[in-house]
């Protein structure tokens, strides 16, 4: 029997699993794929009918007779539904969130397997890259160490889950994603005609043929026919080190290799999985890393343009109302989109004043917003015109978060993601641009997965053009984006793909290369030259410029709206009134002097006797105490260094440690 992913993360049972009872435990909440509580579901549930709707589309006709054949495909997709991110106290969503066991404990269905590797890797993969023998045991990872009598766990969750662990949805997501890319990508002579495989020229892969032949010599060797179709060079499979993207990526692979991995043989199959250390990976802007990511971020959310909404649009000012007064939240929490996001995508309860999605709103466009100029804030203090809130707090939660991304034609996205657009297009330069970027002579993938998060996907997309995002379509769950490289097999003079290769660029079963500048209209494919030119001034990682311009300034929470506002905003009336200067000036150096007069006679009251030791006292069992003084008389520094005569020095030498 051949486990899918190495064994490293799997699934007990996706259909018929068994939720772990504890002992006395009081927490039962059922963990499935049913989506029965509501009557709509967000789109970022990414539920069933959803998830469906993904499938790749089928390529359009060429325009002037052009042939082309599919060569590569890079995929990069979010992982799956998942647990909160945090605990309490970081993690705040509403009054009674972490008190009621619905939403305040989360146990886990889905477990993590680890298999302990071979004493000697020779010994055990053949040259295929096959286990010659069977694991003689797994272990099974449960996060069940510290239950209580109660059923409650010392974890963050109250429960068995990880923070942000992959939900057995987010299994079944991800799973369908497979299904998908093998639909559309893969060939065996019995592939429906209704799947996009059916059309010759999108089969990545031709289960039916020997031999690929009838590439242009100038395309260099793309994955190696003599290898397992996931094995490297094949499939190059990589994600940052979370389980929730590790497992994602493992589970799509499983549904896109199904037939492969369980073709009946007793070897067992391995796929090599590429990673970093987390803090230190670029599948997100690396805005520690890199501090000039982070003042580009801050530039955004000290812009007057950010500044101006925040600050003067009705809609936001009756959404922090809302949450105030109905949610006991004095300020907007930056984990408000995940709570309502991870409460309605797995069937737990909504707080009632927020218990009203319908899908009646939409995403707020980037430049507009809800028409609300006839209604005050103090109308939703009251409770008039509270209505649709689910989807307007996270409008205003998730154009508040991805503001930065589209901000002076995406700086900060461009800045943050350059790295990881160096790893992508690593696979891609050599195919495309072969002149400029010769092959190694290493074969490059056939098909190239990266496993991250929304915070990957949003800035990659932000970096191809104004038109390619929205700037506030939050992705979904198991969101995928893929770049189709495609070989123009009979390129005329003049036409619409000079370089002899184009690009497809399909975003949760959506095209979108048309959107890209200086793609054609109404074509689905665009020179790969567009791509290269976009992308390749910023797709750098040691090269990057990541010196700041100045010194990064302190972020200040951009939901923040309380007494610290409410302060500023006194202090400018203040300056701003007639002789108000001289009143900050007078008050200032009153509160100075006040603080000096105090601390120097808390000072005098507390100073401790201060002693000074000979040094000839100073041997190992002769300790004793001489010329002790008064601090009245003389105050000595602990640190002050003893002299030869006993008397201390007044200078005092600061270690560099205690002043970072």
């Amino acid at each position: 029997m051949i486990l899918p992913a190495l064994l490293i993360l799997s699934q007990l049972d996706v259909i018929n699993s068994v939720k772990p009872v504890f002992p006395f435990s009081s927490v039962s909440f059922p963990e499935g794929n049913a989506y029965t509580k509501y009557e709509k579901y967000p789109p970022g549930c990414s539920t069933p009918d959803e998830m469906e709707k993904r499938a790749v589309p089928p390529l359009q006709e060429n325009s002037n007779g052009v042939s082309s054949q599919l060569i590569h495909v890079t995929t990069i997709i979010r992982h799956g539904a998942r647990t909160p991110y945090a605990g309490a106290p970081e993690y705040q969503c509403w009054d009674g969130y972490w008190e009621d066991e619905e939403t305040g404990i989360w146990n886990c269905d889905l477990k993590t397997y680890i298999s302990p590797p071979a004493a000697t890797k020779d010994h055990v993969v053949d040259s295929e890259g096959m286990l010659q023998e069977e694991p003689d045991f797994l272990f099974e990872k449960r996060y069940d160490a510290l239950t209580g009598p109660s059923g409650k766990t010392e974890n963050h969750l109250n429960g068995t889950c990880q923070l942000g662990q992959l939900l057995q949805r987010g299994y079944d997501q991800e799973l369908q994603n497979g299904f998908h890319l093998r639909q559309a990508y893969f060939y065996d002579g019995k592939t429906a005609e209704e799947h996009t495989a059916s059309d010759s020229r999108m089969r990545l892969w031709d289960l039916t043929k020997e031999s690929e032949g009838g590439r242009k010599a100038s395309t260099p060797d793309i994955g190696d026919p003599t290898k397992q179709l996931y094995q490297e060079p094949n499939l190059r499979y990589r994600a940052d080190d979370e389980q929730r993207t590790l497992m994602s990526g493992q589970v799509l692979l499983r549904g896109l290799f199904e037939q492969e991995l369980s073709s009946g043989d007793d070897e067992t199959a391995i796929i090599r999985l590429h990673t970093a250390d987390y803090a230190l990976d670029v599948l997100v802007p690396d805005e520690k890393k890199c501090p000039k990511t982070l003042q580009m971020k801050n530039e955004a959310y000290n812009s007057d343009e950010y500044n101006h909404w925040i600050d003067n649009s009705m809609e936001v000012k009756m959404v922090k109302s809302f949450l105030k007064e109905d949610m006991g939240l004095d300020e907007v929490p930056s984990s408000i989109l995940d709570c309502l996001m991870t409460t309605i995508c797995t069937d737990r309860s909504l707080p009632e004043s927020l218990n009203d999605y319908d899908g009646s709103l939409g995403t707020t466009p980037w430049e507009d917003f809800l028409p609300s100029s006839s209604t005050s804030a103090e109308g939703v203090e009251s409770g008039d015109d509270a209505t649709a809130m689910f989807e307007r707090v996270a409008n205003f939660a998730i154009k508040n978060f991805t503001f930065p991304y589209k901000y002076n034609d995406a700086a900060f996205a461009k800045q943050g993601m350059g790295p990881l657009w160096k790893e992508i297009m690593a696979n891609i330069l050599p195919i495309v641009d072969s002149a400029n970027y010769p092959s190694s002579g290493t074969p490059l993938p056939k098909l190239a997965l990266f496993s991250g998060h929304d915070t990957t996907l949003m800035p990659l997309l932000a970096t191809l053009g104004d038109k390619v995002w929205s700037g506030t379509d939050w992705p979904p769950y198991a969101s995928m984006i893929q770049i189709e490289i495609h070989e123009i097999t009979n390129s005329n003079e003049g036409s619409d793909f000079p370089s002899g290769y184009a690009f497809r660029l399909v975003y949760n079963g959506l095209v979108l290369t048309e959107r890209m500048d200086g793609c054609v209209a109404d074509s689905e494919l665009c020179d790969s030259q567009v791509l290269v030119n976009q992308v390749m001034t910023f797709a750098k990682y040691q090269q990057r410029d990541c010196e700041a311009a100045s010194v990064v300034p302190p972020y200040v929470k951009p939901y923040e709206d309380g007494l610290a506002k409410e302060m500023k905003t006194a202090l400018e009336e203040l300056v701003a009134a007639p002789g108000g200067v001289w009143v900050v000036v007078v008050f200032a150096m009153f509160c100075i002097s006040l603080g000096a007069m105090l601390t120097f006679f808390s000072m005098k009251r507390q100073m401790p006797k201060s002693y000074c030791y000979r040094p000839d006292s100073l041997t190992l069992g002769g300790f004793s105490m001489t010329d002790m003084e008064d601090d009245e008389t003389r105050f000595q520094s602990e640190n002050s260094p003893v002299t030869e005569s006993g008397e201390t020095s007044l200078q005092t030498k600061f270690d560099e440690n205690t002043l970072i």
